[in-house]
């Protein structure tokens, strides 16, 4: 398998329809071993990130918590979450980070902390799983990051962070 979902990262809309500025894009490979990679749009961001893109490996029951940890770590660039992070990974955040490898405590905490913090930043997704992707049985976790913006692209629906979401998956 290719990719089978891909997210793209910007402000959050104020006024317009879509989202401004756009500025990275993760897209989710699952092959025999899926990997999530985050790409900056702009040479401006790759220069920031200090790379062309940044991969990790993702564990399959936590894969779309995984996406959102990249998020806080290399685009907000969250410093309590880096820290701990730091520590869950035992001080490497490099490109290839495997989660599988995180210890578990600190992994639990770790994702705690992304689903109190994102909500506080100016961040919006759009995430368009296809139908055969792991994480379209993981979208319920979203309900958890409370004033998160995104919205989710299904093949024949459009669905958002409104309570009729999650009844209609």
């Amino acid at each position: 398998m290719g990719v089978t979902t891909f997210i793209i990262v910007g402000n959050s809309p104020s006024f317009t329809p879509g989202i401004p500025n756009p500025g990275y894009l993760l897209l989710l490979y699952e092959n025999d071993r899926p990997a999530w990679e985050l790409i900056p749009l702009y040479p401006e961001l790759q220069k920031d990130l200090g790379r062309h893109s940044i991969v990790w490996i993702p564990s399959i029951e936590n894969m779309l918590e995984d996406a959102l940890l990249m998020i806080g770590i290399y685009v907000v660039k969250d410093k309590e979450l880096i820290e701990n992070a730091k520590r869950a990974f035992e001080g490497s955040l490099d490109s290839g980070s495997e989660v599988y490898f995180a210890d578990k405590k600190k992994l639990k905490n770790l994702r705690s902390i992304a689903r109190r913090k994102l909500q506080n930043y100016d961040i919006a997704l759009i995430i368009v799983p296809e139908e055969d992707s792991t994480i379209l049985k993981q979208l319920g976790i979203l309900r958890e990051y409370g004033n998160l913006w995104y919205q989710v692209s299904l093949p024949d629906k459009k669905l958002s962070n409104t309570p009729e979401f999650f009844e209609s998956i």
